[in-house]
């Protein structure tokens, strides 16, 4: 192998192994609990996409449970997706916004809020 190619080689192999470290390092950043606080600060489009998402996370884990036969209507996912399929994403928002505008509130977790705005409240 001529020492060109060794060189060509060894600038690729060193390449990526930055391009990798690179990505490595927004993953090491910390994530930010969604409380209150996120969520007064975020805006409509935020808000209505983190719930679109928990809700399609909800269903496609809940769809996994029910084909391995492992679904149970009254454990908390399924409470979850429950609620869900008698609002819309932006009436849960509503509740959402109902909630933490008790400022005593805006340290709960959305998740635990939307538990009691939308799933403990039917």
């Amino acid at each position: 192998m001529t020492t060109f190619w060794r060189k060509t080689k060894l600038a690729a192999v060193a390449s990526v192994c930055l391009a990798i470290s690179s990505f490595a390092a927004p993953a090491a950043a910390e994530i930010p609990q969604v409380d209150g606080k996120l969520w007064v600060e975020s805006t409509t489009e935020q808000k209505q996409a983190y719930l679109v998402g928990v809700v399609n996370l909800l269903a496609v884990s809940q769809a996994l449970r029910e084909k391995r036969g492992t679904a149970d209507a009254s454990d908390p996912m399924a409470r979850y997706l429950a609620a869900a399929d008698t609002q819309s994403i932006a009436q849960i928002q509503a509740r959402l916004d109902s909630y933490y505008a008790n400022s005593a509130n805006l340290s709960v977790p959305v998740l635990g809020a939307l538990w009691r705005a939308s799933v403990a409240a039917r």
